[in-house]
């Protein structure tokens, strides 16, 4: 089960849109950086994906919520779409 902190790194990000991130190509490491610092209080370093997922590696589970809030956010012709390249990210 998901802590409160990650739920509520989820919805906001959904509910922002990640209207943060500067438009353009950005990798996923770039967005994180713009997630962390918008939201340190609901990015806990310590709770690692491999001890909140049944699949998960060792890294930070917030941002794993980042990559499936940003999935669940792309489409054609919206605000957040998939590059080209992989790990890369476009915002209009």
């Amino acid at each position: 089960m998901a802590r409160d902190d990650v739920k509520e790194l989820y919805r906001t990000l959904k509910s922002e849109q990640f209207g943060f991130v500067p438009r353009g190509e950005h990798h996923v490491h770039d967005v994180y950086r713009l997630v962390a610092t918008r939201h340190a209080e609901l990015c806990d370093d310590n709770l690692r994906c491999s001890v909140n997922c049944s699949n998960g590696n060792n890294q930070p589970e917030w941002q794993h919520v980042v990559r499936k809030a940003l999935n669940v956010l792309k489409s054609s012709d919206g605000a957040v779409r998939k590059a080209e390249r992989r790990g890369y990210w476009l915002f209009v």
